[in-house]
């Protein structure tokens, strides 16, 4: 998926889970920090919007890892639990991170390449259907959840 659509997914993640969890306690930081967690796993990609501002980062865990694989996976996930259990970041960035992170999971998980779960385990997990990159499909999945975004904001804001 693209970047755009990362930051489109996490939000409308950030939105299904203030739905299901209740209120976060500063939106602003919260949904934020979604944007960012979805962009996060594609640190292992040079070309990504994080890996262009991130350049040596992103070089050395493509080189270390490639693509698709331990940033895409349930280790990284359980490391980033990990870390925010035994430092002291405000629980609205901690939550939005990780659900954003997952949103990046799932919508990766949608394309053909698929995605490393299960890292250091080759096996790829992907969806039965496939969204191209950059596709015409992936393009109106964009436009729907821009879409979800939208009402469910009205609803929450108005």
């Amino acid at each position: 998926m693209e970047g755009k659509t990362h930051i489109v997914g996490g939000l409308a993640a950030g939105i299904i889970y203030i739905t299901a969890a209740g209120d976060v306690a500063h939106e602003g930081l919260f949904f934020a920090s979604c944007i960012a967690g979805a962009l996060l796993p594609d640190i292992c990609h040079p070309n990504s919007i994080i890996g262009r501002k991130l350049s040596f980062l992103s070089f050395l865990v493509n080189k270390t890892f490639g693509h698709r694989t331990f940033t895409h996976s349930l280790i990284f996930m359980l490391m980033l639990t990990l870390l925010f259990m035994y430092t002291s970041f405000p629980g609205d960035m901690e939550w939005g991170i990780l659900v954003g992170v997952f949103s990046h999971l799932l919508l990766d998980a949608l394309t053909k390449e698929g995605i490393q779960l299960l890292w250091p385990l080759h096996i790829r997990v992907r969806a039965p259907f496939h969204i191209k990159t950059g596709g015409m499909l992936e393009h109106g999945f964009l436009a729907v959840l821009t879409l979800l975004i939208a009402y469910y904001g009205y609803q929450f804001y108005f």
